[in-house]
């Protein structure tokens, strides 16, 4: 049986979710036919400091998105040297070894990777061990990457539009290596919904007779999307409120111990990291979100016209802009802006025409097939070999010379501490 490897990093769900959809997509159109595993890389291999390390640093860039945003240009500027193969020699050393060590181990036929450096990574053990497999990389920011997700040296970077595709022939990814693929969900956001609406509110204890809104900011639960929700319930806004605080703890504690003091009429649903975001978004009218690429895009599908509060970097702004500019949603920079947004929709019909945008969109309506497509894609690169490409003399060269650079510094840095 022939082994599929997705390899990912949980940093929040946005690569996570995409490699599992995949991964579904393909057991439902072959099933028993291939070994498919999804993979945390740097955990599973363990490389448990460079886990920590990468998974720390995600955290800590969510909540300084002005900083991110100036790192994302900063990683464009520098091209050459901030891709993701040059990082990863520089930075994660334990990583590429014992990842390394865990692709010989597991012998995969194709590495389909929902992250920049585990595409290195896998590229790194197959030119040391000689090995025959195909690598690609799903860039899982729809609209506009960073220069991380840059490698030349794998069969293809794969990108949801034509928007992405010419940032990175921008940034210098071949353009016969890159395919465009429209954006890979979960199949739950697309079939019907077994419960009733009524049934969902009910189960949370929310009043049937008003309208929903949901807001999150991601699986982390990291952002400014807490301090609108706060607002609105203490203003007795006329809706539901559904607050899904993901991993955050103490948000999830905040919002709990408001809803107890029952100083509002408002009623709120105040949750933790919830598996069943389909059917709560079948039940929402409007929704509070952060920019990430799955969570803007199961709005979407689901025809929930959202407000966004703010995004963890530039290449996240990316998703904003592409709905503020279809008049699918909004963006709220400031307090002030958000009042004046959600003035507008308690005084309009501007949320219904906001659905019928989402609905008209051509983009939106091939979603609904793209995990399968993906999966019918992996599965024919199977059925050919996997064929060596040279390297490029000057791309070869520069590696050489910076890796003999490394490693003098490296020799230098142990010579002083044996010295010491």
């Amino acid at each position: 049986m022939k082994k599929i490897l997705i390899p990912m990093m949980e940093a929040g769900g946005g690569h996570k979710m995409p490699a599992l959809a995949i991964k579904d997509a393909i057991e439902e159109l072959y099933p028993g036919q291939f070994q498919i595993d999804v993979i945390d890389f740097a955990r599973e291999a363990g490389a448990n400091w460079d886990d920590k390390i990468i998974k720390g640093f995600w955290d800590w860039a969510l909540a300084r998105p002005e900083l991110t945003t100036n790192l994302n240009k900063l990683l464009d500027a520098l091209n050459h040297l901030t891709r993701s193969n040059m990082v990863m020699k520089l930075l994660y050393q334990q990583f590429v070894r014992k990842g390394t060590n865990y692709i010989l181990r597991y012998k995969p036929d194709i590495v389909f990777s929902t992250h920049f450096f585990c595409s290195s990574v896998a590229l790194f053990a197959r030119e040391r061990y000689n090995l025959s497999y195909k690598i690609y990389s799903y860039m899982t920011d729809p609209v506009r990457g960073h220069n991380l997700w840059v490698n030349p040296r794998i069969e293809a970077v794969i990108v949801s539009t034509r928007e992405a595709r010419d940032y990175l022939v921008k940034q210098g990814q071949p353009a016969n290596r890159i395919k465009i693929m429209p954006f890979p969900l979960n199949k739950k956001f697309f079939e019907k919904i077994v419960k009733t609406r009524e049934e969902i509110l009910s189960e949370l204890s929310l009043d049937v007779s008003r309208r929903t809104l949901l807001a999150t900011s991601g699986g982390q639960g990291i952002g400014d999307t807490a301090e609108y929700v706060k607002s609105l319930y203490k203003s007795g806004f006329p809706f539901n409120i559904i607050a899904v605080c993901g991993k955050n703890k103490a948000l999830f504690d905040e919002l709990t111990e408001l809803k107890n003091s029952n100083i509002s009429d408002t009623p709120m649903a105040v949750l933790g990291f919830v598996n069943n975001m389909h059917e709560l978004l079948e039940v929402s009218d409007l929704a509070i979100a952060k920019g990430g690429a799955s969570t803007t895009l199961e709005v979407l599908v689901k025809k929930v016209p959202t407000i966004f509060t703010h995004s963890a970097a530039l290449h996240e702004q990316g998703n904003i802009d592409f709905c503020v500019n279809n008049k699918m949603g909004w963006q709220a920079r400031s307090k002030k802006e958000f009042d004046e947004i959600i003035e507008t929709i308690l005084n309009s019909n501007i949320l219904e025409k906001y659905k019928e945008n989402i609905e008209a969109n051509e983009y939106i309506k091939t979603l609904p097939e793209a995990s399968k497509n993906i999966a019918r894609f992996i599965v024919k690169e199977l059925e050919t070999p996997y064929k060596k490409h040279a390297r490029k003399k000057i791309s070869y060269l520069r590696a050489v010379i910076l890796g003999s650079r490394i490693s003098k510094k490296r020799k230098g840095h142990r010579m002083k501490r044996i010295i010491h």
